[in-house]
């Protein structure tokens, strides 16, 4: 197998060529690219960018990209070459992209599921929402709902989550706040320390 770049070692596509690659396939920008679209400014540099896309799409999304250059992530901290055979279920979550040069990583695509026609959470199966309640849309761009990126964020958090978490809760409405602090609920046993700011 070829010699990869460090996790951190990124060359991320921009948006535009996010979409270019992803034609037809439907996709949702997610991470701090959904929150800076969200807010519509720039707190904060983002090194890398993701994408949701439903598992049952899997093989229509990397069509359009060179393979050789694709890897799933098989275990925390490992990469194996992606197999055009195979077709992944859980707990496989995420596929890393390569850029042109293999030099750095351009893409990661995260893998969600789908159960009668809502988002399932990867980390808790109780917490779901209807597909169409999982994005806003701007600028011609699904992205992540920023009560839902911040769950995915709210497991271990970095010093980058909890700037996001102190930058956008000022802009969740109540309802957001609430669901937030209900699916905060759900995933712990402990009260997270989010919750007492929702």
């Amino acid at each position: 197998m070829k010699s990869l770049p460090p996790y951190e070692q990124w060359q991320p596509y921009g948006v535009a060529e996010v979409s270019k690659l992803r034609k037809g396939v439907d996709w949702i920008l997610a991470g701090g690219n959904a929150l800076k679209l969200f807010l519509n400014k720039t707190y904060r540099q983002h090194a890398d960018i993701d994408i949701l896309v439903q598992r049952s799409e899997q093989r229509k999304i990397i069509q359009s990209i060179d393979q050789q250059k694709l890897f799933v992530a098989t275990s925390p901290g490992s990469l194996t070459p992606y197999d055009t055979q195979e077709y992944y279920n859980q707990p496989i979550q995420d596929i890393w992209c390569l850029n042109a040069g293999d030099t750095a990583w351009a893409l990661q695509i995260m893998l969600f599921d789908v159960v009668d026609n809502n988002w399932v959470y990867k980390r808790n199966p109780a917490i779901t929402l209807p597909l169409s309640q999982i994005y806003f849309k701007k600028e011609g761009i699904k992205a992540l709902r920023p009560e839902i990126q911040l769950l995915y964020k709210s497991k271990s958090i970095r010093s980058k989550d909890q700037l996001d978490f102190e930058m956008v809760v000022p802009h969740l409405n109540k309802e957001a706040k609430s669901w937030l602090k209900d699916a905060l609920s759900v995933c712990y046993d402990k009260v997270h320390a989010w919750s007492l700011y929702l």
